[in-house]
């Protein structure tokens, strides 16, 4: 049976500027733990340089809902463009997916708008997965992992525009 490449997308609404948010997970994701820190415990980007690009990577100390301890992941850089604020990365190491997913990556996409003056921008997080086998689920908890981190930057970034 071939692999089969699956898709889970959320999109959500922001107050905050669409570039500080995509600066905050890009070159100062270092500070992620001071913004969501019920979430993300530590971040490092390697090369420590502050440039984020492919080849770039990131190791996350982090909280997913169930499990008892912080879980660490390394996710490589595959694609960035910082003109249409759009990040790619594909986990490189991680129990926790690595023995479940043949292939994890994600990419979020910040696109600026001007509607209403409700929102400021739109977060689209859009994750392809290659279960390691049938009986592994589908990673259905990044729904709600990628809302509540959203929601927190959304909520604790404004207070410092």
């Amino acid at each position: 049976m071939a692999a089969q490449i699956r898709e889970i997308q959320v999109e959500l609404k922001a107050k905050c500027s669409a570039e500080k948010l995509f600066a905050l997970i890009t070159r100062d994701a270092p500070k992620l733990p001071k913004y969501v820190p019920q979430m993300i415990h530590n971040c490092q980007v390697l090369p420590g340089d502050g440039e984020v690009r492919v080849g770039s990577v990131y190791v996350w100390d982090y909280v997913q809902e169930g499990k008892p301890s912080a879980l660490r992941a390394k996710e490589t850089i595959t694609a960035v463009d910082h003109k249409n604020m759009s990040l790619t990365f594909t986990v490189s190491e991680g129990d926790h997916i690595t023995n479940f997913y043949n292939n994890f990556s994600s990419t979020v996409t910040i696109n600026p708008t001007q509607r209403d003056g409700d929102y400021n921008c739109l977060v689209k997080w859009s994750v392809q997965y290659e279960k390691a086998n049938e009986d592994v689920p589908d990673p259905t908890y990044v729904n709600k992992w990628v809302e509540d981190f959203t929601k927190e930057l959304d909520t604790n970034l404004p207070k410092e525009q």
